[in-house]
């Protein structure tokens, strides 16, 4: 049986250069990762990065915050894995990174993965966005949607 989930926040003060979120399948399921979106809500000044997006083997290590991902259809049960953002290192065991973008802050980013594209993060496993390059103290927004297959 499968579910699809948004996860997604507001991180005040962020600065770049660290994660910004990461989404953990349990060990008896896989994720598929549907689209990913991250912008800011504060500045009228463009600044510029670099953003990764990849598979881990591990949870990040550091100062984060529980997310919540909510299910798109609200009869569903809750996400049974884990999510996290505002990681103050960034996550490094077993990645495997699918993706590099050069972004604008100002226009921020979004990326829908096409049905045979979406990553897949097998069971035990991670999936997570970071920022590469530090930026001017904006509040972040992002989200990630993504399926729970098992």
């Amino acid at each position: 049986m499968s579910r699809v989930y948004v996860l997604s926040n507001i991180i005040t003060s962020f600065t770049g250069a660290k994660t910004v979120v990461e989404v953990g399948a349990l060990t008896n399921t896989v994720l598929k990762i549907i689209r990913i979106k991250v912008g800011q809500s504060t500045t009228e000044t463009d600044d510029s990065t670099r953003l990764e997006w990849g598979l881990y083997t591990a949870s990040g290590t550091g100062t984060d915050v529980k997310a919540k991902a909510l299910p798109v259809d609200p009869g569903d049960a809750a996400f049974g894995g884990t999510a996290e953002d505002d990681h103050s290192s960034d996550i490094s065991t077993g990645e495997a990174i699918k993706g590099r973008e050069g972004i604008s802050v100002l226009a921020g980013f979004e990326k829908i993965f096409l049905p045979n594209s979406q990553l897949v993060v097998p069971g035990a496993g991670f999936f997570a966005i970071q920022l590469k390059d530090a930026i001017t103290a904006v509040t972040l927004v992002y989200e990630v949607e993504f399926e729970e297959i098992g």
